[in-house]
């Protein structure tokens, strides 16, 4: 007692230590007892359902992302497609939803927020206030201002610059074709798509198909430090030097795109034309002086107030980040799916051939007329069953005490009050009662005379709503496109299986190879995805590419 008399901030950090855990300790008496007769895994008195979430844990890879466990969650434990999991205090407990009518009805109609986990996860990489993770007039503000830049109709009259990207693209993967050797498509696709979007939104040349990019070293370096949410290291937890990494490289980002920000307002021209093609960079500075500065941004007055400026390069980088990641896996899946199903892959090229041409590329003919894409109605099934085998993300919300979740099956009303309210759209999409054979690649279930099989609302890659994704009318555009114009001349295989010949690469993926052991598989395929601040496909997908001679 004498040492704590003398030493007041002692006892002031004890008393904060024993009040912690105190709190901790009566929080999770409380969820035993809320959880123990709800619908869920076995659940014990003392660890909930950790021991259940540590036997699935257990059969699946150790990276793999999280959003698979509801599937194998339900499947084990024979659930209902409303279930809940108390994981304190170890994790958030929360309420998982497997049913697209009350996914629907969670989107559309709550107005849950989105839950504080999601910004404390993504905020050091995207920062404060992007239209990921902000709720209310914030968000609603940012997403009118970016809106649109991402209209259908503003996004065909950028179809020419998406080609140009893609063709250079199509250049490295020959030059891969010559190397003969496997080598991480991800790294590849997320080139195009990084060059695709700075086109399309800020009108920048990225250049990162075709030289050294700054912003894609610093966009790496800050992946490489973010937080693995299903570490127990404590080491890794609680690693002192990631914030202020985080911190750092989120900097040079934020440098990087100000740069871009800053030139484009200070270099608008009034005498330019109304009619020229603009960038989303461009429309988002006229909405927002029109609309909230009552400023025209032609103006040679017009001005850059610091917030506008702090918040609009959170969201362009939300823009490149996101915009890029869901294409870039998405297109690696695309591919190797197709490899692996020869029969759905001559489906393909045959449309192609059958609409631009045998032997003919399709560059020119997309370049003067654009909508020829929305021909391509087996591509677009190809993209679509692609993102329900490997959705790139899903949404979780905070539970409200008057906001409760239907059980399709027996119509109960859950609770949802303090709850992360999850509806995992790549679990959902792998459901047997939602979809006829679940791993079974099928673009033909998206096909126009299939359309009245697929069940309302159970495809939400983007998710629906008004938080849907800003940027799914780009994806599917820039996803359709790359398809196009690389399907017929090349062959793609996966190379999971030689994955030791680029353990020297010195890339992002060899850093930790602890995950390497153990299950290599999830739904029965090596190809499974990992979350690194996004899905991303296992080891940046390892690929063989071989040049096909076009009929």
């Amino acid at each position: 007692m004498t040492i704590l008399n003398d030493h007041p901030i002692l006892v002031a950090v004890v008393v904060l230590l024993f009040s912690y855990v105190v709190r901790v300790i009566y929080n999770t008496v409380q969820m035993r007892r809320f959880m123990r007769d709800k619908p869920g895994p076995p659940h014990h008195p003392i660890f909930g359902h950790l021991q259940a979430m540590g036997e699935i844990s257990q059969a699946l890879p150790k990276r793999v992302h999280p959003h698979v466990f509801a599937y194998h969650l339900q499947k084990k434990y024979n659930l209902g497609q409303v279930f809940y999991l108390d994981l304190t205090p170890v994790s958030d407990a929360m309420i998982i939803n497997l049913s697209p009518e009350a996914g629907q009805d969670i989107a559309q109609n709550s107005g849950l927020h989105k839950h504080p986990k999601v910004g404390k996860f993504l905020d050091p990489l995207l920062g404060e206030g992007n239209m990921v993770t902000s709720d209310g007039a914030q968000w609603k503000k940012w997403r009118s201002v970016f809106n649109p830049g991402f209209a259908l109709q503003h996004l065909m009259t950028q179809v020419p610059l998406i080609v140009d990207c893609t063709n250079i693209y199509v250049q490295n993967l020959e030059k891969q074709v010559v190397k003969g050797e496997v080598f991480r498509l991800e790294d590849e696709a997320t080139k195009v798509t990084i060059d695709i979007i700075g086109k399309v939104v800020c009108d920048f040349e990225f250049k990162t198909l075709t030289a050294d990019s700054l912003f894609l070293d610093y966009m790496r370096k800050a992946l490489s430090w973010m937080p693995d949410t299903q570490s127990f290291n404590p080491f890794h937890i609680y690693n002192p030097i990631r914030p202020l990494m985080l911190r750092y490289y989120k900097w040079r980002l934020d440098q990087f795109i100000g740069s871009i920000l800053d030139e484009r307002f200070s270099t608008r021209s009034t005498s330019e034309p109304k009619t020229r093609r603009k960038a989303g960079i461009d429309l988002a500075l006229e909405s927002w002086f029109k609309e909230n500065a009552g400023q025209d941004v032609d103006s040679k007055t017009a001005t850059m107030d610091p917030e506008f400026r702090k918040y609009a390069i959170n969201q362009l980088n939300t823009l490149v980040f996101a915009g890029h990641d869901t294409t870039a896996s998405t297109i690696c899946y695309a591919y190797y799916l197709l490899g692996k199903n020869p029969s759905a892959l001559f489906k393909i090229r045959a449309e192609l051939d059958s609409i631009f041409g045998p032997g003919v590329n399709a560059s020119s003919q997309l370049v003067s007329d654009p909508y020829l894409i929305n021909k391509c109605e087996y591509v677009l099934a190809t993209v679509k069953e692609t993102l329900r085998m490997f959705g790139p993300a899903s949404t979780a919300r905070i539970g409200r005490r008057d906001y409760f979740i239907r059980d399709p099956d027996t119509g109960t009303m859950f609770p949802t009050d303090d709850l992360l309210v999850w509806t995992p759209s790549s679990s959902m999409g792998r459901l047997p009662n939602l979809w006829p054979e679940p791993d079974k690649f099928n673009p033909d279930r998206f096909m126009p005379d299939n359309a009245d099989k697929v069940v309302p609302n159970a495809w939400r890659p983007f998710e629906k709503g008004p938080r849907n994704c800003i940027g799914q009318e780009l994806a599917m555009l820039e996803l359709k496109i790359m398809l196009a114009l690389t399907i017929r001349e090349f062959d793609i295989c996966g190379a999971f299986d030689e994955l030791k010949e680029l353990e020297d690469d010195g890339s992002l993926w060899t850093k930790d190879s602890s995950f390497q052991t153990g299950p290599q598989q999830c739904y029965g395929d090596p190809a499974y995805q990992v979350l690194l601040a996004a899905a991303k496909p296992r080891e940046g997908m390892p690929v063989r590419i071989t040049k096909r001679a076009m009929r």
